[in-house]
């Protein structure tokens, strides 16, 4: 049998590319990934997962019944052990996000590391098992508003050949 994938496009499925965010970030906080790659061109600091009915609360009980940010869940990753590496275009915009990436390894040390990268502009995140890719940026523009495709890929061979990619291409250039 063939390993599921899934093609998205926004804005159309906007409401089902946020339910796709929350569902593999709350997997993640279910059963982490050894290693996550998050690697967006532009990035903030998004509203992830939405816990305004504490539907997460045994996962993470001191969360509060509202939206959670997306450096949130990457603290109550970081905090499971999970090794988090990005790769990020330079750019203003996405300093911000970075600040709070510094926050986040003042708290967590060498778990967390990123690259900022002049003319970076693939997007996607890799987990162990799924790799989402796609040209939607981690933005609210790039989740709700801009005309995008998303693939989540669950085949193994898939996983495995982004994960490799990944590694030799950026984890040597991580700070």
């Amino acid at each position: 049998m063939a390993a599921p994938s899934r093609d998205l496009h926004g804005p159309a499925q906007s409401r089902a590319v946020r339910d796709l965010l929350q569902s593999l970030f709350a997997a993640e906080l279910i059963y982490p990934s050894t290693k996550l790659w998050l690697f967006f061109a532009w990035i903030t600091d998004i509203e992830l997962l939405d816990n305004s009915a504490r539907q997460f609360a045994s996962l993470e009980p001191d969360w509060p019944a509202t939206q959670i940010r997306l450096s949130r869940v990457l603290g109550a990753l970081l905090a499971r052990g999970v090794q988090i590496r990005l790769v990020i275009r330079e750019h203003g915009h996405n300093n911000f996000f970075i600040s709070r990436l510094r926050d986040l390894r003042s708290a967590h040390g060498d778990k967390l590391k990123w690259v900022v990268e002049r003319d970076f502009h693939a997007k996607g995140l890799l987990g162990s098992d799924y790799f989402l890719s796609g040209s939607m940026n981690l933005t609210v523009s790039g989740i709700t508003i801009n005309d995008e495709h998303l693939l989540l890929r669950c085949d193994p061979a898939a996983v495995a050949e982004q994960s490799v990619q990944l590694e030799s291409q950026w984890e040597g250039r991580m700070r």
